[in-house]
């Protein structure tokens, strides 16, 4: 137990320090409050014991300052002074925050028995603080396993449903990274970065209900079979709305509405601009690097030149130019993502 003297008066911090060494306690001591603040804050003092007209930083200032530190440990405080009065007595108590209050002069065994009170409200303290900090740390790790296997989950749940489409869980990951890193360089929030992770890969949600034949179709569809296949948009948004969180709220939005254009030519809406939802707007370029730059069931992954220039051509018409400019600038990354995700 670590033990600081705070007092002015030589012979008096002397004896204190002499009779808590002799009691088995490791003593600092201090001339002063200003002194005696910068130790408290540097020697991990458990109690503290000052004197309270000093020069520099009195006894109650001292304590304010030591009350006042953030994440600071809690220290025992006992004031020991000469101000005998009732009314002195209730500030140092009440007003100065300090545990216990000696007059002076101090009777020895009066003293030791206060230090002993205060070493055990100090190490019950310690304990709570320790298991506090434990459970803290247990409730942590519970919600990291929790939120992992609600995204494994997710994830696993989504890579059947694209198996449908004779795709792989890469191109669920990789959707799921392009939209995360995108929304990242925007300068989104973290809260709303890990919203669109989540969310970017439920895009396609909505071919649940699209037969097979229709589905996995090697050669060009009919004008039946692709209204069929657009519909996938608002089954998907169905599928979605009406949940209270936000990030199937993000979802619902990026369903339906993935598909529209920045110039209004797209569908199911014919929505454009800023009304297309952002996170719609940032998987809509996920969604068509990533079929252009892998094999598809209707078509074979296209060199990345032509991948750029494809995506160039629709800068300002099917894509948002503020998010493809930012998408672009990330390939590099895509490509390290693409190799990891295959």
């Amino acid at each position: 137990m670590n033990i600081l003297v705070a007092e002015d008066e030589t012979i008096t911090r002397k004896r204190l320090q002499h009779f808590i060494e002799k009691w088995g306690y490791r003593v600092i001591t201090a001339k002063n409050g200003l002194e005696a603040l910068e130790l408290s804050l540097s020697n991990n003092t458990d109690i503290l014991v000052t004197d309270w007209m000093m020069p520099e930083m009195d006894g109650l200032e001292l304590v304010r300052n030591i009350r006042n530190t953030p994440n600071a440990a809690y220290i025992y405080i006992i004031l020991v002074t000469a101000k005998a009065e009732k009314q002195d007595i209730l500030e140092g108590l009440l007003g100065g925050e300090v545990d216990d209050y000696i007059t002076k002069p101090f009777d020895p065994d009066l003293l030791r028995a206060r230090i002993s009170v205060g070493a055990r409200t100090v190490s019950l303290e310690r304990k709570l603080r320790k298991y506090n900090t434990g459970l803290e740390k247990l409730v942590q790790h519970q919600t990291s396993v929790i939120k992992k296997t609600k995204e494994e989950t997710i994830f696993r749940l989504l890579t059947a449903l694209e198996k449908r489409d004779e795709e792989t869980g890469g191109h669920v990951r990789r959707i799921a990274l392009f939209s995360s890193r995108t929304a990242e360089s925007a300068g989104w929030t973290p809260e709303r970065v890990d919203d669109i992770r989540l969310a970017a890969p439920m895009h396609d949600i909505g071919k649940i209900g699209v037969p097979d034949a229709i589905l996995k179709k090697k050669g060009e569809l009919n004008s039946a079979e692709f209204e069929i296949i657009r519909n996938h948009t608002t089954s998907g948004g169905q599928i979605l709305e009406g949940s209270e969180y936000p990030m199937l709220q993000m979802a619902h939005d990026i369903a339906l509405s993935h598909h529209e254009w920045w110039n209004g030519e797209g569908y199911p809406a014919g929505l454009s601009g800023e009304d297309i939802p952002e996170a719609a707007r940032i998987v809509a370029l996920a969604d068509v690097y990533d079929a252009l730059s892998h094999d598809r069931v209707y078509a074979e992954a296209l060199p990345p030149d032509e991948v750029a220039d494809y995506m160039l051509k629709r800068r300002g018409t099917q894509f948002d130019p503020y998010y493809y400019d930012i998408f672009m600038d990330l390939i590099p990354e895509f490509a390290k993502i693409s190799s990891e995700n295959p």
